[in-house]
């Protein structure tokens, strides 16, 4: 002990918290908000051992309940953790037409549209997955069909096509848009990997 400890003649006071986390503090001082008297006063040696003693669990009481009530729970099954029917994305937007859009930012038009297809790069959001799926699509021109189109005017219909890899597999997305809407249909198909 130091010599300031030695010296200290502060009497304090145990106190705990909602959380049943304890603490001292000066018996003559107004105590903190969220913080009571736990009963035990003296100095500050004998308060630390009080608190050494009752205090055994130094896990907030929110979080002992909590653990509680998971051991008490059954533990979750297989199936439980995956709550859906097996079928991966790549599957599930291969087996049909799906609802799509064009995405593009800062601002959706036929105009930025036609910018993004002459780069060679959009990206097509599949509107019926869980939160919508977005994808960046490599364009293949020659696969592509820009010839119903009038982007000046907004109108008529294109279909795009390109490459991607979705959950480690390649795949390519093809997608018939609205130029009116930039919305449309799609679906992917499995690529065999380059060799």
């Amino acid at each position: 002990m130091s010599d300031e400890e030695l010296d200290d003649t502060t009497v304090f006071r145990v106190v705990i918290n909602d959380e049943e986390q304890y603490s001292i503090w000066p018996a003559d001082r107004d105590l903190p908000p969220g913080w009571r008297d736990e009963g035990t006063t003296g100095p500050k040696p004998a308060c630390l051992e009080h608190i050494d003693r009752v205090w055994t669990d130094m896990r907030p009481l929110s979080l002992r309940k909590f653990m509680e009530e998971m051991a008490s729970a059954p533990a979750p099954t297989e199936e439980d953790e995956f709550d859906d029917d097996g079928e991966s994305l790549v599957s599930r937007l291969s087996n049909g037409d799906h609802p799509v859009e064009v995405t593009i930012r800062p601002e959706r038009t036929p105009a930025a549209l036609h910018e993004a297809i002459e780069r060679g790069y959009v990206f097509i959001r599949f509107t019926q997955t869980d939160g919508g799926t977005e994808l960046g699509v490599r364009l293949d021109p020659a696969a592509c069909d820009l010839s119903g189109a009038d982007f000046d005017a907004g109108t008529g219909r294109i279909t795009l096509t390109g490459d991607l890899t979705l959950d480690f597999e390649p795949v390519r997305c093809t997608a018939g848009i609205d130029l009116a809407t930039m919305t449309g249909t799609g679906h992917l198909s499995v690529s065999e990997p380059a060799a």
